[in-house]
């Protein structure tokens, strides 16, 4: 299920902050036609501020078969490219049993606080190795919101996540015209852009697994994974229309299905 976190944040986390309304977004992610995960999201921006969160849940089969759910919020100090976090949390569901992580950011974006509280109500109050969090790195949404503020979303991001460090790196790759379907809701113009996430330090599987894995499925398949920016409304910059990865399951698809 952490495969569906990171691509929810590769949307989510990506969405403009220029408008005084709360901007709500759905997502749906589809495979071989059929919707398995549904994201419901909202940002929330301030004079000085961003705050973003969302919900997360397997349907249909899927989420009868593997009933899993989630909810994201990271908020920090608006700054458009220069945004840092304060805070960051991830609380999963599976199976009835619930798993949280919270990151705690200094004003100067160091990292001051990482807690897990796990399945069974332990809570672990430990910060990560040295090599994760030097050089001040962000959490996965605040390296997307980061990525929006650019002409282009050609940019490299140094991202943590409590046991690894990484770059998330944005590669713009063309422009496409998108027209409406019964998946998404948009029509317009998109810019293409690959993202591929390079380890830089912490404790990585000699073996990929989880997004890695599929990370290399798609290089091996010709094609890294791959966003569609496009814009959706006159007072906001473009945002994430569609995702694709190709997998050696078959491809995996993201699209915009409402935006409020």
């Amino acid at each position: 299920m952490k495969l569906f976190l990171l691509l929810t944040t590769l949307l989510m986390g990506c969405l403009p902050a220029y408008a005084a309304d709360p901007l709500k977004v759905i997502y749906g992610i589809y495979t071989s036609g059929f919707n398995v995960v549904d994201i419901d999201g909202t940002y929330v921006i301030g004079k000085d501020t961003y705050d973003l969160e969302m919900d997360m849940k397997t349907v249909g089969m899927l989420g009868t078969l593997a009933p899993w759910a989630g909810v994201i919020d990271s908020n920090g100090m608006y700054d458009q490219e220069k945004s840092k976090p304060l805070q960051y949390s991830f609380a999963s569901k599976w199976r009835g049993k619930v798993e949280t992580t919270n990151f705690v950011f200094g004003k100067n974006g160091k990292l001051t606080s990482h807690i897990l509280i796990d399945e069974d109500g332990n809570t672990h109050d430990k910060m990560p190795a040295t090599e994760v969090y030097a050089d001040n790195p962000v959490d996965m949404l605040s390296a997307m919101f980061r990525a929006a503020h650019g002409k282009t979303c050609e940019s490299v991001h140094p991202v943590m996540d409590g046991k690894r460090r990484f770059d998330m790196v944005f590669r713009s790759v063309g422009k496409d015209v998108r027209k409406k379907n019964r998946y998404s809701i948009f029509s317009g113009e998109t810019e293409i852009c690959e993202v591929e996430i390079v380890p830089v330090a912490g404790k990585w599987r000699d073996k990929p697994r989880g997004w890695m894995s599929i990370q290399g499925q798609a290089k091996e398949n010709g094609q890294l994974p791959r966003l569609w920016f496009g814009k959706v409304r006159d007072d906001l910059p473009p945002i994430p229309v569609r995702f694709m990865i190709k997998t050696n399951y078959g491809t995996m698809l993201m699209h915009l299905k409402g935006v409020e």
